[in-house]
């Protein structure tokens, strides 16, 4: 997770300027799902809030060893600013650039361990974000304020307690009303494929579960493809077989045990015409074991703890001041909280 500079709202209305960055979180969501094309990074999950995003990433060096040193080389030119081979080539990515790095095994090597690595990931996604919105606002400088926490989620009931926090993140804080009413959330982009007719195969973010399936609905195929078309899922289907799914869990346990959480944080939404009538119809389990609702409370609430950190000196000074010159006397809030 990582945090905007001096906990401004620079994906959201900032509340002392007014100004309103949510398209922002657009811009944000579509640079991590360009960047989880190339690299060899599953995202679980992910939430784009008005001063901070999280994301559940997975790294998968057994894809990386798998690629050619073409491949590397062509995937490494996609996501990487080529300013000088755009202004003469229109960004179009020209052979001598593929073989100055085919022909160097170092170079190879070197590019094959970032393409699985979280670290150049992120650095990837943030520094073209921040590039982005420091050219709207017309200014230069850091747009996080510090470099991106990260917390290993070494088994099963972890990745369930990270990947519910992130996705209850809108909802906790206030920004949405139901599950799917945020956009920029890994939730949303889910239910989205649970309700279309068929899974959708083109989906960038990992699968919940897979066994035969894609977030427990059975692939369709149809005997009316063409040749091309046939060739194209053929392709999609070996690229699927080597995905991870994320927990075992069908997407509607997932769902009932998001609202269920939801409504102990805001008791209120038990009387929401968008709560779903058929939910907590079904027991939650996590593969075969049922899940603890009362563990994955305590979870969340020192995850709440971990993603808080103090205000920096500068940042306290800034403000006292601000609060004299405007006579006003706001308290001064020493932590901040990813909800």
């Amino acid at each position: 997770m990582n945090q905007t500079t001096r906990r401004t709202y620079l994906f959201g209305i900032d509340p002392i300027s007014e100004r309103d960055y949510s398209h922002r979180r657009g811009w944000y969501r579509d640079r991590m799902a360009l960047l989880a094309c190339y690299f060899c990074i599953d995202v679980l999950a992910y939430s784009v809030l008005s001063n901070h995003w999280h994301a559940i990433l997975r790294n998968r060096p057994d894809l990386a060893a798998k690629l050619t040193p073409r491949e590397i080389a062509i995937r490494w030119l996609s996501v990487t600013s080529r300013a000088k081979s755009r202004n003469k080539n229109g960004g179009e990515i020209t052979e001598a650039e593929i073989a100055k790095i085919v022909n160097n095994p170092e170079s190879v090597e070197e590019l094959r361990e970032r393409l699985s690595n979280i670290s150049w990931f992120v650095r990837q996604m943030c520094q073209t974000l921040s590039r982005r919105c420091n050219k709207e606002d017309e200014v230069t400088g850091h747009l996080f304020g510090n470099r991106f926490k990260m917390n290993r989620l070494p088994t099963e009931e972890e990745i369930l307690a990270g990947m519910l926090y992130v996705d209850l993140n809108p909802l906790r804080a206030g920004l949405a009303d139901a599950l799917d009413d945020f956009a920029e959330v890994s939730i949303s982009e889910r239910l989205t494929t649970l309700n279309d007719e068929a899974a959708d195969l083109e989906s960038w973010l990992a699968p919940l579960e897979l066994e035969g399936e894609v977030d427990g609905k059975q692939v369709l195929v149809t005997n009316t493809l063409t040749a091309a078309e046939v060739k194209k899922r053929v392709r999609k289907r070996e690229e699927l077989s080597e995905q991870l799914g994320c927990l075992p869990m069908k997407l509607e346990a997932y769902q009932e045990l998001l609202w269920h959480l939801a409504i102990q944080s805001r008791p209120e939404l038990q009387a929401s015409d968008r709560l779903p009538a058929n939910m907590f119809r079904h027991p939650m389990k996590l593969g075969k074991t049922p899940v603890n609702i009362e563990e994955l409370t305590d979870r969340h609430a020192q995850m709440g703890r971990r993603y808080a950190s103090p205000v920096d000196l500068q940042t306290r000074t800034a403000i006292q001041r601000r609060q004299e010159a405007d006579a006003e006397s706001i308290p001064i809030d020493n932590t901040w909280c990813a909800f």
